[in-house]
């Protein structure tokens, strides 16, 4: 099969191909879960999918960035609210990472960096490689 076969085909056709199953209970969850949540964005470049519950509605929010920063976008609702990261040592807004660039943060008041995915805050090179 071409890739130009596999990007048509729909989300649905996807996860019921991924489940690999012919039990019609599961297939019919699959169906309904696929009609019941929003289409996932693209991914960005090494940040992969990151989800959490939107402010406003509860539903899926997505991470993507802009030429402004990171923030999440409502699947369902369409609010945006932008992400914001503070210094665990001196409690500074963090400069968020520039677009296309690794996920790491850097706080412009005491020179610590931290990255999205991790707790740990220490200087850029003792950040674990991605």
């Amino acid at each position: 099969m071409n890739d130009f076969v596999d990007e048509a085909r729909t989300r649905v056709a996807h996860l019921l191909r991924m489940a690999n199953t012919t039990d019609d209970r599961i297939r019919a969850q699959i169906i309904e879960y696929a009609d019941s949540t929003p289409e996932p964005p693209v991914m960005s470049r090494g940040a992969g999918i990151v989800t959490t519950g939107c402010a406003r509605c509860r539903r899926t929010a997505w991470r993507q960035h802009d030429c402004e920063g990171p923030l999440w976008v409502c699947g369902t609702c369409g609010h945006v609210e932008p992400i914001t990261l503070r210094c665990p040592q001196c409690d500074a807004e963090m400069t968020p990472p520039a677009l296309g660039a690794p996920d790491v943060w850097e706080c412009p008041a005491c020179d610590v960096y931290r990255r999205w995915d991790v707790s740990l805050s220490s200087r850029r090179d003792a950040l674990p490689s991605e």
